[in-house]
């Protein structure tokens, strides 16, 4: 049986209450809009454009570029088609297996993606800054984009913990519309960098339709996603997915649920991160690797449509933010493999990137002596480690 989804027909709030004034809210503002990217649209935002409330600021008589037209229009379809072929059953079981949780930080600018200062792609403004990137957020240097300027949730830095997962989707919906027959039963566990917290996220629930860009009913499999694709977000490299969802769970903490009906998105895709496991270019993307992304932005959905929800993980990253970027320092200053032009302008990015980060906790302490209540890191980036022959695919 089709499902609808929870939100037609209702406009779309954002909750002073809940958000507007949590302590990392504070923090960089870049720590949410990097996640907006999977919002839902209703068929009555759809139908009117009203939703470009979502965005205050936005319309600034720019076009609507990329997937736009094309997600708000299939939004409205009451039936649709099936998936060719399909449908595809798609599970995976994995016990203790490695984990890298992404902790914020600048995500250095790809041009293949983002082009240069002097010609400026993957800007797409509506419906999300995220999908691209305005170019006043991208630092420059010679002619060339460096980094965003802001800490995102796809920077090099990531803790290494275990984990486990078991998750049996069914792909059976072609295309966005107002229903799907896609399924998503989908179970996580894992603990935070510092052993604190030990969460567990669980999906039962499909979003039939996106806004922005298409979720293929809930459900995608065999599909390039992010990057030049406009498919989520650009600061993601191009990759293809062998299987995807975007649903809406319960979040755990220490077997307390802190999150409720929070939008998630997973995906099994090629393999993103170098030895070193810096996140690469759409050139530097290894067709042989593959792994599980687990991202749980700060929304969550409501009768009443998406409202802004902090994850409420009570984790402060900054700590281990601070150990990887003394251990980078070290190993910098250690290096005989680089001229010393290089170490020299490496050690100047690294400047630059510890002067954003200092900005970044600033604005955590600032927020704090206000009174502001702690929540933690707003959102989850984890990755799992596994192979193409874990998936246990059927039709």
């Amino acid at each position: 049986m089709s499902q609808s989804t929870v939100f037609n027909n209702f406009p779309v709030k954002f909750s002073p209450v809940t958000w507007a004034d949590n302590l990392l809210y504070k923090i960089t503002l870049s720590l949410m809009a990097m996640i907006l990217w999977m919002l839902p649209l209703t068929a009555a935002q759809a139908e009117s454009g009203r939703h470009m409330g979502f965005m205050p600021g936005m319309d600034n008589g720019l076009p609507h570029i990329g997937l736009y037209a094309y997600t708000m229009s299939h939004a409205r379809v009451a039936n649709p088609p099936d998936l060719l072929g399909g449908p595809i059953r798609v599970g995976l079981v994995k016990k203790n297996t490695s984990t890298r949780w992404t902790l914020p930080g600048p995500r250095f600018v790809d041009p293949a993606v983002f082009g240069t200062p002097a010609h400026p792609v993957g800007w797409e403004q509506a419906p999300f800054p995220l999908i691209g990137m305005q170019p006043s957020w991208l630092r420059s240097e010679n002619g060339k984009y460096t980094f965003v300027d802001h800490a995102t949730p796809f920077s090099d830095w990531m803790t290494v913990g275990v984990g486990s997962v078991k998750m049996n989707l069914v792909d059976a919906t072609a295309i966005d519309g107002a229903r799907t027959k896609d399924k998503v039963d989908f179970d996580a566990s894992f603990k935070s960098p510092d052993g604190k917290f030990t969460y567990r996220v669980v999906v039962k629930k499909a979003l039939p339709h996106g806004m922005g860009y298409p979720f293929f009913g809930g459900v995608v499999t065999n599909h390039l996603l992010h990057g030049a694709t406009g498919i989520g977000t650009r600061l993601m490299p191009t990759e293809f997915t062998y299987a995807g969802f975007w649903g809406t769970g319960k979040i755990y903490r220490n077997g307390k649920l802190v999150n409720d009906g929070q939008i998630v998105h997973m995906m099994i895709g090629e393999l993103v991160r170098g030895d070193k496991q810096d996140l690469q270019f759409d050139g530097g993307v290894d067709p042989h690797g593959v792994t599980m992304h687990l991202m749980v932005p700060p929304y969550k959905i409501t009768p009443h449509g998406p409202e802004l929800a902090p994850v409420k993980t009570g984790y402060a990253p900054f700590a281990a933010i601070k150990k990887l970027m003394m251990a980078k320092m070290k190993m910098l200053k250690q290096s005989k493999n680089m001229t010393p032009s290089q170490k020299k302008a490496m050690k100047k990015r690294m400047m630059e990137v510890k002067e954003l980060m200092a900005r970044t906790k600033e604005s955590m302490v600032q927020a704090m002596m206000e009174g502001d209540k702690f929540f933690g890191q707003p959102f989850m980036h984890v990755m799992f480690g596994m192979r193409r022959s874990d998936l246990r695919i059927s039709h």
